[in-house]
């Protein structure tokens, strides 16, 4: 119940910005930042449907939020928004298209190799690496890739936070890997975590994932023609970038569905769907798909309002604020209890953490005093 109530405040927390947005009395400034937030609160707390998806399997459940996530929300939402959302697909050049469902589908591989990354380094550290790359990839590669963003006197604010913010997120990790070890130490249960050359290759797969998730926000960028013809047809920005991701999470749901299909079948768990209680796993499965997306779509929001370096600046937040819950969450779920050491580093990170995104915050109002 008390995520079922978290889940809501999100949804009206969102309505009321969206409210806000409409009457159009809200600064750019402060409503980009709001939106960025809520994005990181529906990323930090998206998870949470993952533990309760019994009596499905993992794979069952993995096709539902695949096809509602990545396929039947994105097309719905960009549908109800855009009169013509084919037609602003269709105005993506070919190559373009092709890029972003391949970064997509990049995306795609990298989630799987999440979970061969925590059965050899564990969970703490596999989430830890996972954010950092992809923070300051998914920022980094973008910005590189402006023609005259040096220009921008935001830039060296961005860069700054970034390595402020891989900082953080190497603190929160080393708060895992301790308490991961004071359990060891006490003999209690504990993820596996492998030695030598299995080490080394959950130490990989991490990096590969986080450079996954790096990639999806480079897919968005190259998606954004879409999204310029979606405003030629009047749609306001920070709506128009829905239709973008319809293109980029194509790659991510036929590598994600090729895979839990390959599962399903193998496994032969396609009989959890009819079993006794699966009504409650496929509610968790909705959940779970709704505050996914709804993560990905407030984020394009909040980066449209942004302007120019909106991917930059927004992806970097986005992900450092959904770190922050997550762990706030850990803390309520008692996953750190007993860990007083532990714990001090883990807000310390948080506290790192916090001060980067107060410096992108900065680093935003300088690229709209600048456009």
């Amino acid at each position: 119940m008390d995520e079922c109530l978290w889940f809501a405040t999100c949804q009206l927390l969102a309505s009321q910005a969206a409210i806000q947005e409409r009457h159009d009395v809200m600064n750019p400034f402060h409503l980009s930042l709001i939106l960025i937030v809520l994005a990181g609160l529906f990323q930090g707390t998206f998870g949470l449907g993952m533990k309760r998806f019994a009596p499905l399997s993992w794979e069952g459940f993995w096709i539902v939020f695949t096809i509602l996530g990545m396929v039947l929300i994105p097309i719905g939402c960009s549908a109800i928004v855009i009169p013509d959302p084919w037609t602003a697909i269709r105005a993506v050049p070919a190559g373009d298209l092709a890029t972003s469902i391949l970064l997509g589908g990049s995306w795609g591989v990298g989630a799987l190799m999440f979970g061969l990354a925590i059965n050899r380094i564990g969970l703490s550290l596999a989430y830890g690496i996972t954010m950092s790359v992809a923070a300051a990839m998914g920022s980094l590669i973008p910005l590189m890739s402006m023609a005259g963003a040096g220009s921008n006197p935001a830039v060296p604010w961005v860069i700054a936070s970034i390595i402020v913010m891989v900082l953080g997120v190497v603190t929160l990790t080393w708060a895992g890997v301790l308490r991961d070890r004071i359990q060891t130490t006490a003999g209690q249960p504990v993820l596996g975590i492998s030695r030598g050359r299995g080490f080394y290759m959950g130490l990989l797969f991490a990096i590969l994932n986080g450079l996954g998730a790096a990639l999806l926000n480079v897919g968005f960028t190259r998606a954004q023609p879409a999204a310029q013809a979606a405003i030629s047809q009047g749609v306001p920005a920070r709506n128009a970038s829905l239709v973008a991701w319809v293109i980029v999470l194509l790659g991510g749901c036929l590598v994600n569905l090729a895979y839990a299909l390959y599962l399903l079948i193998k496994n032969r768990s396609y009989y959890t769907f009819a079993s006794s209680g699966a009504s409650k796993g496929l509610i968790w499965a909705i959940v779970t798909a709704v505050l996914w997306f709804a993560a990905l779509a407030v984020y394009g929001q909040g980066a449209a309002i942004m302007g120019r370096l909106g991917p930059v600046i927004g992806w970097s937040l986005f992900l450092g604020l959904s770190l922050v819950v997550s762990s706030i969450l850990g803390l309520k779920d008692r996953e750190w209890a007993g860990m007083k050491g532990p714990v001090r580093i883990l807000l310390t990170g948080d506290a790192v953490i916090v001060a980067s995104a107060i410096m992108l915050g900065y680093a935003n109002y300088l690229t709209m005093v600048h456009q």
